[in-house]
């Protein structure tokens, strides 16, 4: 439920948020309430079987800060509401940057340092102690010769508006001044990100199901101040945010808090208002159970414009979940930004890594994760790594028959695209459609041809997307983002488990694969797990046998990464 942003105070304060996170980022919260979940090695293993490069954790544990040493994944640090109180004290500050963060820095990648979660919603006073407690940090930072290379921030309920609809007149509630005021204060002064967890999910009731999964093809309601269109509920939370701080700081000289903003015919583009850089610090959706309404939302006035549904219970489940969470990659990576912010970077975390068991409150809360707790996939969802992310083309479904079968002509013809796997009996050819056919061809000629938007033009035919387009043994190739080149072959986290152990058994048996790294005792034992051990062997075999698509199919249970796989001492070769 996380955003970042800047302010303009009347009284002028140019809050300016510098780009310290480039490019748009798609993160996991990795939330531990629950007394069920595998070891902090194993959860490193699979973060990085999923090409999850960003993690935000809610506590400093030693284990976990040294699982993800030498990883590379970039972790966002928290301090719990309840230890704000011994925050208060510099020299206490100091030694726990001294003994809780340092002896880790140098392997593991911190970049921040949040401060509290939503404690304008704690009941134990966190509100009161957490501007001081970050400052503190910030200063024991500074001794240690960090600051700005570990931001500090502390992530807001999206409550803190008492309105936000529609978004230009996005206000914060005068109720949390106390805390706001000097909070942005601290935030313009160390350059610091505004961070704000938004849940689009609560505002069903107040907004179509379309609206909320990103799936809405036309504008679902226009901005009457700002002439803005929206497509989607994300976008009018996260605007209304900003528009809270532009609203707050506007060339005027009001300044107060749940104001009623002069007409505002502007974008934030046209202020002195400087965001680059927006982290949602959680977002996400259930998979399952019943709610209450959540202190996301209950402050806040949410959408009106569609009709009321009779409860948000139907909509808790698995298909939602999956199209909500992988539409918000592909809209974040798209690189669009917001109507307010167009282009801007959008960094979000998606709330959570796993279902946790011990979480109080409605059975929603208990199950937005990603995995259950054996590490298995509660539904596949595909993450694009660091900067840009990778992409492929595919073929337009709104494009005709026709000009479909003139691009896939061509990109097989003249533009020498490898079309060999779409031929009868190889692994490419079924579904046997013509936009299943073409999207393979049309991303075969992309990849082959710097990854430029004319290369996926195809008259008009191609689209540029964010998730990988492969499905069962049929593999949609990338260029290598390994400077040399390189691709390693690992276990796919969606086999079945007697699928793997077979492919397992027959690379470390007739296929004769090294599998003696795996062994008890042995570099690449740990963690024990048949998919880490799998991916050992599928790989040994891979770049044995050429490192070829063939060499790198296993059944369709393994899957060609441009990342390399090695963890501490266990190297793939």
């Amino acid at each position: 439920m996380a955003s970042t942003f800047k302010l303009v105070f009347a009284v002028p304060l140019l809050l300016q948020l510098l780009d310290f996170c480039w490019g748009n980022k798609v993160g996991v919260d990795y939330g531990m309430d629950a007394d069920n979940l595998p070891s902090p090695e194993k959860v490193a293993q699979l973060v990085r079987n999923h090409n999850i490069q960003y993690l935000r954790i809610y506590n400093y544990r030693p284990e976990v800060l040294r699982a993800f040493s030498n990883t590379g994944i970039e972790l966002m640090v928290g301090v719990p509401n309840a230890d704000l109180s011994q925050f208060q004290s510099q020299p206490y500050v100091d030694s726990w940057l001294r003994t809780s963060i340092l002896p880790y820095r140098e392997a593991t990648k911190i970049t921040h340092i949040t401060v509290g979660v939503e404690v304008t919603n704690s009941p134990d006073n966190a509100a009161n102690f957490v501007v001081r407690a970050m400052r503190n940090v910030v200063s024991a930072l500074k001794s240690a010769n960090l600051q700005g290379k570990i931001k500090v921030s502390t992530p807001l309920s999206f409550g803190v508006l008492s309105k936000s609809y529609p978004p230009s007149e996005g206000a914060f509630n005068s109720g949390y001044e106390y805390v706001l005021r000097p909070l942005l204060d601290f935030l313009e002064e160390n350059q610091s990100p505004f961070m704000v967890n938004l849940y689009p999910f609560y505002a069903i009731g107040d907004s179509s199901l379309d609206a909320v999964l990103f799936k809405s093809p036309s504008s679902i309601f226009v901005d009457q101040n700002t002439g803005l269109s929206y497509k989607n509920i994300f976008d009018a939370q996260l605007d209304a945010v900003f528009y809270a701080i532009a609203n707050l700081n506007f060339r005027t000289t009001r300044n107060t808090f749940d104001a009623q903003p002069d007409t505002v015919h502007f974008t934030l583009a046209d202020t002195d208002l400087i965001i680059n850089d927006i982290i949602a610090a959680e977002t996400g959706w259930p998979t399952r159970g019943s709610r209450r309404p959540h202190a996301s939302t209950h402050n806040a006035k949410t959408y009106n414009y569609s009709a009321s549904l009779d409860s948000v219970d139907d909509y808790a489940n698995i298909d939602n979940a999956q199209t909500y969470n992988t539409n918000l990659i592909s809209h974040v990576m798209g690189g669009s930004g917001t109507p307010a912010r167009p282009g801007a970077n959008l960094d979000v975390y998606i709330f959570s890594l796993f279902n946790e068991n011990l979480k109080q409150g409605p059975e929603t809360e208990r199950n937005f994760g990603l995995f259950y707790p054996d590490m298995t996939s509660v539904y596949n969802l595909v993450f694009p790594g660091k900067g840009t992310g990778r992409s492929w083309c595919v073929a337009s479904r709104q494009a005709s028959n026709s000009a479909l079968q003139n691009a896939l002509d061509w990109a097989c013809g003249p533009g020498k695209a490898d079309c060999s796997a779409l031929q009868p009996d190889q692994q490419c050819f079924e579904p046997n459609n013509l936009v299943s056919h073409a999207s393979f061809a049309f991303n075969n000629y992309y990849q082959k041809n710097g990854l430029t938007d004319q290369a996926c033009r195809f008259g008009g035919t191609g689209i540029v997307v964010y998730n990988d387009p492969s499905y069962g043994n049929c593999i949609y190739n990338v260029k290598s983002r390994d400077p040399n080149g390189r691709t390693w072959c690992v276990a796919t986290s969606q086999a079945s488990r007697s699928n793997l152990q077979n492919a397992l058994d027959w690379a470390c048996g007739p296929g004769k694969a090294d599998c003696s790294e795996i062994q008890p005792n042995q570099r690449c034992f740990q963690p024990d797990t048949l998919l880490a051990h799998a991916s050992f062997a599928f790989n040994n075999y891979y770049q044995k046998n050429g490192a070829t698509d063939a060499s790198c199919s296993f059944r369709g249970n393994a899957i060609k990464v441009d990342r390399d796989p090695s963890y501490g001492n266990c190297i793939y070769h």
